[in-house]
């Protein structure tokens, strides 16, 4: 059985407090503490200690988990070789990948392996690091750009919950067909299922879900407008649907009605995101690929 150990020193804003409390501050969900207090699977300074003890500055907290303490403890992920990862960042707790435009993010079927995951569980098989990739969110296939991926089970859940929070910012830039009317805007229709095609998502769908997207007109060349689009939500196509819907489809979109080009003109450019167990917070920014122009002609 897969076991996890982390070791954390405890730093003086950390100091005062009890494990009970620091636990969740850290967005450890309920269930994952309650299997730590009724295993005894966590020590300060090596000995067995109530939850409600209060933690020094240079304490030393260790916490151990199992598979069951996990809802999804295993990465399945066939390892992949051939092609490799540009990565933008990474710790002990997670990656950040810059994927390229046209690969699928997870496979569909035990056989598939040609996808984003199956390469980083490559990458960290050829490196010796002693991981396995977690999916956390995801982008289109026909999206280029960075995306976060867990290296541990233990902090997916709590990336869920900073997502949920939308304190994790996802910044994209798009090239979009026409003028845009004003400098920025906001949209905030509800996303559902086409109901001529279920491949596809509509504003007021069946089923809708709430969904905001943020733009801002960056510049317009040729009656091409480059935006800078950040999400509240995480709908299915959200900003490619909201950006057709008013009148304004992605360049290369062939599937929401945009200009026919070599690639869907979205790009994931940045991602701002507090690092778990009190890391800080960063802003992770990968370099514009080279199918994706800085100014499209006609």
């Amino acid at each position: 059985m897969t076991t996890w150990q982390y070791q954390f020193i405890i730093s003086p804003h950390n100091a005062g407090q009890s494990v009970k409390a620091l636990w969740t501050k850290w967005l450890i969900p309920k269930r994952i503490r309650g299997a730590l207090r009724i295993k005894r699977h966590f020590t300060v300074n090596g000995r067995t200690v109530p939850t409600s003890y209060y933690l020094a500055t240079n304490d030393v907290l260790v916490m151990m988990f199992d598979q069951d303490d996990f809802r999804t403890s295993s990465s399945n992920y066939r390892p992949k070789y051939n092609q490799q990862v540009t990565t933008l960042f990474e710790n002990d707790y997670l990656v950040v990948i810059d994927k390229p435009a046209g690969m699928k993010m997870h496979p569909h079927s035990p056989t598939e392996d040609d996808t984003l995951l199956n390469y980083v569980a490559g990458d960290f098989q050829r490196r010796h690091v002693e991981a396995s990739p977690y999916m956390v969110h995801r982008i289109d296939r026909a999206t280029s750009g960075a995306v976060i991926i867990a290296k541990t089970p233990l902090v997916v859940p709590i990336l869920d919950q900073l997502l949920s929070a939308k304190v994790i910012t996802r910044t994209y830039l798009a090239w979009v067909s026409g003028v845009m009317p004003t400098k920025q805007g906001i949209i905030k229709t509800p996303i559902g299922i086409d109901a001529k095609d279920d491949r596809k998502r509509a504003v007021n769908g069946a089923e809708a879900q709430f969904a905001v997207t943020h733009w801002t007109n960056v510049h317009t060349v040729y009656q091409n407008s480059l935006l800078r689009i950040r999400l509240d939500t995480g709908r299915m196509h959200q900003i490619r649907v909201h950006l057709a819907s008013i009148g304004h489809p992605i360049i290369g979109d062939d599937l929401y009605g945009g200009r026919h080009m070599t690639r869907l003109m979205l790009h994931s450019a940045t991602i701002e995101l507090p690092l778990p167990f009190d890391g800080g917070v960063k802003t992770i920014t990968g370099p514009l690929p080279h199918d994706f122009p800085r100014q499209l002609r006609q």
